[in-house]
C-alpha cells in the first residue's frame, strides 16, 4: 500500500484503525498483568552461568537454599518466654506448608543439647580424657600401694585426690553446658534483645514476590490462630512491616526478605518513574506544540505499542529483572520520538494550508524515511544487547528493540487516525501568533550553531580532547563498580529487614542464616579432602575465607581413640568408688560411662542440627559451608571475587569441581559476565549503526557526518561520566550501546531534513543547513527532551544503580543532541560554504 492510499484509508475509516488498536491493547492486558519483577542478581545471569547451574543443582538436592527468618519480639513488659512459646507452636505448622515450598524449619536445638549430654563422654576432649584417666590410675595405684602393709612412705607428694579428679569431670561438663546456654531452652534467642528467631528454608527465590507474600500470609494466619486473636497489624494486610499483636511482633529477614525489600523498592521506582515521565512528557509536549490536544494524541498513541511490547516480554523473557524493570518509562520517553516528528510535520503542513488528508499524506511521505531510520537505529542499539548471554543485557535489548519498532508503527498507523478523529471533533485552527512561533527552538539552535560555526567547532574539538584524556585516565584506574551497596536501594535506619539481619548475625553463625557459601561434594568421602584444601588455602591466603563447617563439626572427634580411653575410665571410676565419700559415689554413678560406648554416626544426630546438611532423599553430610573471613566486607566486590575464587579452587580426588552456591559466586559471575559481554554489545551496536548508515544515505559524506556526530556525543558522555567519578556496573554499561543509537538517530533526522531542504532550495546547502535546523530542530529537541525525561525520572528511585544509569543516559542524551544540532550543522555549514565559494570562483 502506498502512503497516499494509507492516508486516504485512515481518513475514510479512522474508527476501524482505532478499534484494532483498542483490541490489541485489551488483548495485551492479561499478559502484562502476569509479568513479574525479579530483582535478584541471579536473574541477571544466563542459565548456563556456573553460579546459576550450581545453585539449581543444590536447590534440586536440598529443596531450598533461600532463608526466611522470623524474628519474634516480645514487647516491653512481656516475658520473652511468650516469644519462645509462639515459636514452638508456629514452627511445626510452618513445616507442614509443603505446598508453599517450605523445605524445613530450624527453630530449636534443645534436642542436640540432650544428645550431647547423652554422649558426653564421646564429646569430651581426648586430651582431657587421657589426663583424667592417667590421674585416676595414678591415684588408684597410690591408694593400693598405701594399703600394702609393706608400703614405705618416701615423702613423695600424693597424687591428686579422686574427688579433685571428679570435680574436674564436673567442670568439663559444666563448660559444655555453658556453651549451650547462649540458646536458652534451645531457642535461637538474641543475647541482648528479647527476640527469638525461626529460620524457614524454602525453595522460593528472592525475586518470586508473589510466592513470598503467600508464604508470609499463611504464617500470619497461623500466628493469629495460635494467639486466638487477629493481629492489630500485619504485612499481609499491608498495614505494617510485620505481624503485630498486643504483646508480640513478628518481623522478617534473611536473604529472601533482603531481595524482597529490594523488589519493593524497585517496584516503587518503576511506578514513580513512569508517572514522572508521563507528567513531564505531557508538559514538554504542550510547551512545544502549545496545544493540549497534541499531548493527548501522543499519549494515546503510545498505549497500544507499550502494552503489546510488555505482553511479548511476558511470553519471551518471562519476567522483568533489575535491568529491564524500568523500560516502561524509557519506551514512553524514547518511543514517542517518531510520533513527535510526525505530529510536528503534520502541524507544519496544516499551517501551510493543506487539508487533513493532504497533510497526512505529505507527512507520511516527508517523514517516514527519516523516522524509520532513526527508530531502526534506536532499535538496533537496543537489539545489539541480544548478542550477549547476560540476561541483564539480553532482556533489556529484546524489550527495548521491540518497543522502538512498535512505537514507530503506531506513529504511522494509530496517530494519524487519532488526528482525523480529533479534527472531526474540533478542526484545528492556526492563528497568526502560532505561525510566528513556528520553529522558535530550531531558530535558537541555528543562531548558536551557524552564526559562528568555526567557534562552535573549536569548542567541540576541545571538549573532545578533554573527554578523551578523562576516559583514558578512568580506564587506567579500573572503572568497574566493586561496592555492591551502590547497586541496591538506599536503606535508611528505618529498614527493618536490615536491622533484623544484623540481629540475626549476632545470634547465630552464617551457616544457619544462609549467607555462607555452600559446596556440594559428589560423595561424603570427598568432604574431608575439600575441607583440608580449604583450610590449606586459608593458611596460605590469610583473611580470605572464614570458618569451614561440615557435619563433622557436630560429631564427636577422635571417636576411635576415645572409646578405649572411656572404657578404661569406667573401670577406674568403679575401682576408685570405694575410696571416696558417699556424695562423690553418687557423682561417680552419675558420670560413669556406660558399659558399651557405641560410635556416633551422622545419622544419629538430631534433625534440628543435621537438617542443613540433609538432602531430600535423606543423604547426609555432602555439604561444606564456608563463611566469610572475619572483618571483611561482604559488600566489597573485590573481596567477594577473592572469597568465591578460593571456594571454587577446590577439587575432588578425581579432579572435578564441586557445585558452589551463594551470593558471592553470583556477584563474581556477574562481574565476569559484564566484563565479557559488555564489549560484545558495544561492538554489535557499532556494527549495526554502520550498516544502517550504509542503507540510509547514498553518499559517503552524509554517512561520515552522521558517524562523526555520534562519536562526538558518545565521547563527551563518557568524558562527563569520568569527570563525575561514576563507575561501570551491570546497569549503566547498557548506556554505551544504546547511546550509539541515540547519537545516530538525531544526526540521521537532521541530515535527512538537510537533504530534503537542499533539494527544495535548488541545491543551496548553506540555506538548507539553516532551514533544516529551523524546521526540524525543534522537533528533534522535543524528542530529546521526552527521552531525557524518561531517564531523569529514574532519579526518583532510591535504587542507586538506577540513579547511575539515569545519569549516564541523561548525559548521553544531552551530549548527542548537542553534537547533532550544534556540531553537525556547523560542519555542514562550513562544508557547504566552501563548496559555494568554489562554485562561485569556478563560475567567474
Amino acid at each position: 500500500m502506498s502512503w497516499a492510499r494509507l492516508a486516504r484509508a485512515q481518513h475514510a475509516r479512522p474508527w476501524a484503525f482505532a478499534v484494532v488498536a483498542l483490541l490489541l491493547s485489551l488483548g495485551a492486558l492479561p499478559l502484562v498483568s502476569e509479568l513479574e519483577l525479579d530483582s535478584d542478581f541471579q536473574a541477571l545471569l544466563p542459565e548456563h552461568a556456573p553460579a546459576v547451574r550450581d545453585l539449581d543443582e543444590i536447590r534440586a538436592r536440598f529443596g531450598g537454599t533461600s532463608t526466611l527468618a522470623l524474628a519474634i519480639t516480645a514487647s516491653e513488659g512481656t516475658d520473652v518466654r511468650e516469644a519462645r512459646e509462639l515459636a514452638r507452636a508456629l514452627a511445626p505448622r510452618i513445616e507442614a506448608m509443603d505446598a508453599l515450598q517450605v523445605a524445613s524449619v530450624d527453630w530449636n536445638v534443645a534436642d542436640f543439647e540432650r544428645f550431647v549430654s547423652e554422649h558426653r563422654h564421646l564429646y569430651a576432649d581426648l586430651d582431657d580424657l587421657v589426663a583424667i584417666r592417667d590421674a585416676l590410675q595414678e591415684r588408684l595405684d597410690w591408694e593400693r600401694a598405701r594399703a600394702n602393709p609393706f608400703f614405705i612412705d618416701l615423702g613423695d607428694d600424693a597424687p591428686p585426690d579422686p574427688e579433685a579428679v571428679i570435680e574436674r569431670i564436673e567442670r568439663d561438663a559444666d563448660e559444655a553446658r555453658r556453651a549451650m546456654d547462649r540458646f536458652p531452652e534451645g531457642f535461637y534467642q538474641h543475647p541482648e534483645e528479647p527476640i527469638v528467631f525461626v529460620f524457614v528454608r524454602t525453595g522460593i527465590r528472592g525475586g518470586e514476590s508473589g510466592a513470598i507474600d503467600r508464604l508470609i500470609a499463611a504464617i500470619e494466619r497461623e500466628a493469629d490462630d495460635i494467639r486466638g486473636t487477629r493481629a492489630s497489624a500485619s504485612r499481609s494486610a499491608g498495614t505494617s512491616v510485620g505481624w503485630e499483636s498486643d504483646a508480640l511482633r513478628i518481623d522478617y529477614g534473611g536473604d529472601l526478605m533482603d531481595v524482597r525489600e529490594e523488589n519493593e523498592a524497585l517496584e516503587e521506582a518503576v511506578r514513580s518513574s513512569t508517572i514522572v515521565t508521563i507528567v513531564l512528557m505531557l508538559a514538554a509536549i504542550f510547551v512545544f506544540f502549545m496545544r493540549w490536544r497534541a499531548a493527548v494524541l501522543l499519549l494515546l498513541t503510545l498505549v497500544a505499542p507499550t502494552l503489546v511490547t510488555f505482553a511479548a516480554a511476558e511470553l519471551v523473557v518471562d519476567y522483568l529483572n533489575a535491568s529491564s524493570a524500568f523500560l516502561g518509562s524509557i519506551i514512553v520517553g524514547n518511543g514517542v520520538n517518531s510520533s513527535v516528528m510526525w505530529l510536528g510535520r503534520y502541524f507544519e503542513e496544516r499551517r501551510a494550508g493543506r487539508d487533513v488528508v493532504g497533510a497526512i499524506r505529505a507527512t507520511h511521505e516527508g517523514t517516514w524515511a527519516g523516522t524509520f531510520a532513526a527508530a531502526l537505529a534506536a532499535s538496533l542499539a537496543y537489539g545489539s544487547l541480544l548478542v550477549t548471554d547476560y540476561r541483564g543485557f539480553r532482556d533489556f535489548g529484546f524489550i527495548g528493540a521491540l518497543g522502538m519498532l512498535l512505537c514507530w508503527v503506531a506513529a504511522y498507523a494509530i496517530l494519524p487516525v487519532l488526528v482525523v478523529i480529533s479534527e472531526r471533533w474540533r478542526p484545528m485552527v492556526f492563528r497568526d501568533r502560532e505561525k510566528r512561533l513556528k520553529g522558535v527552538y530550531g531558530v535558537l539552535f541555528a543562531k548558536l550553531a551557524l552564526d559562528r560555526p568555526r567557534a562552535t567547532l573549536v569548542v567541540c574539538v576541545l571538549l573532545s580532547l578533554v573527554s578523551a584524556i578523562g576516559v583514558g585516565l578512568a580506564i587506567a584506574g579500573d572503572p568497574l563498580e566493586y561496592d555492591f551497596r551502590n547497586l541496591q536501594a538506599e536503606r535508611g535506619e528505618e529498614s527493618r529487614v536490615a536491622q533484623i539481619n544484623a540481629w540475626m548475625g549476632e545470634t547465630v553463625e552464617e551457616t544457619r542464616t544462609g549467607s555462607a557459601l555452600a559446596i556440594l561434594a559428589p560423595t561424603r568421602d570427598d568432604v574431608a579432602s575439600l575441607r583440608a584444601q580449604l583450610e590449606r588455602y586459608g593458611e596460605n591466603h590469610p583473611n580470605v575465607i572464614g570458618a569451614v563447617r561440615t557435619i563433622e563439626d557436630l560429631m564427636p572427634r577422635d571417636q576411635d581413640a576415645k572409646r578405649p580411653v572411656i572404657a578404661e575410665l569406667r573401670r577406674l571410676l568403679l575401682d576408685v568408688r570405694p575410696h571416696v565419700s558417699a556424695d562423690r559415689q553418687r557423682q561417680i554413678d552419675e558420670h560413669v560411662p556406660p558399659e558399651r560406648i557405641a560410635p556416633v554416626r551422622p545419622e544419629d544426630l538430631p534433625t534440628s542440627v543435621s537438617r542443613p546438611f540433609m538432602e531430600r532423599d535423606g543423604t547426609l553430610g555432602r555439604l561444606v559451608f564456608v563463611e566469610h573471613a572475619e572483618g571483611r566486607d561482604t559488600w566489597d566486590g573485590r573481596y567477594m571475587i577473592a572469597w568465591s575464587t578460593a571456594v571454587r579452587s577446590v577439587r575432588t580426588e578425581r579432579g572435578a569441581r564441586p557445585a558452589v552456591a551463594g551470593v558471592a559466586v553470583v556477584f563474581s559471575d556477574l562481574l565476569q559476565t559484564i566484563f565479557e559481554d559488555g564489549p560484545q554489545a558495544i561492538g554489535a551496536s557499532f556494527v549495526a549503526t554502520i550498516v544502517l548508515l550504509l542503507f540510509t544515505f547514498r553518499r559517503q559524506r552524509e554517512r561520515a557526518l552522521a558517524l562523526v556526530s555520534m562519536f562526538a556525543g558518545v565521547l563527551w558522555m563518557i568524558g562527563l561520566l569520568a569527570a563525575t567519578g561514576a563507575r561501570l556496573h551491570f546497569l549503566n554499561m547498557i548506556a554505551f550501546p544504546i547511546t550509539f543509537g541515540i547519537g545516530v538517530e538525531y544526526g540521521v533526522n537532521y541530515v535527512k531534513r538537510f537533504l530534503e531542504e537542499k533539494e527544495a532550495h535548488g541545491g543551496d546547502g548553506v540555506v538548507a543547513a539553516r532551514a533544516a535546523l529551523e524546521g526540524a530542530g525543534g522537533a528533534v529537541i522535543l524528542c530529546s527532551l521526552t527521552t531525557l525525561i524518561g531517564y531523569v525520572s529514574l532519579y526518583t528511585s532510591a535504587n542507586r544503580a538506577l540513579n547511575s544509569f539515569g545519569l549516564a543516559m541523561s548525559l548521553g542524551e544531552v551530549t548527542c543532541v548537542i553534537s547533532s544540532l550544534l556540531a553537525l550543522p556547523a560542519i555542514l555549514h562550513l562544508l557547504e560554504s566552501r563548496a559555494r565559494a568554489k562554485a562561485t570562483i569556478g563560475a567567474e
